[in-house]
């Protein structure tokens, strides 16, 4: 009797076992293909940027900032 009851037990679990298994498969599954669809839709209608050759950031930087760079990296290294 007891014999029975810890096989039956154990049927149970491992059917419990695959059962949530096969569930958390489906819906990493179904995740996968909602966000390879979000992402068609999102590169069909996503407008296209056209890049100017010329840069609107200046690279000037003065030379105040280039001394106070020099003077902590200099106090950094010293330590």
């Amino acid at each position: 009797m007891q014999l029975m009851n810890i096989t039956n037990l154990l049927e149970q679990g491992v059917e419990l076992m695959l059962l949530g298994m096969g569930m958390v498969f489906f819906i990493l599954g179904m995740l996968v293909f909602a966000i390879k669809g979000v992402s068609a839709v999102i590169q069909r209608y996503e407008p296209v940027v056209e890049h100017s050759s010329k840069s609107s950031v200046s690279t000037d930087i003065s030379e105040d900032i280039v001394t106070a760079i020099t003077i902590a990296v200099q106090r950094f290294r010293s330590k």
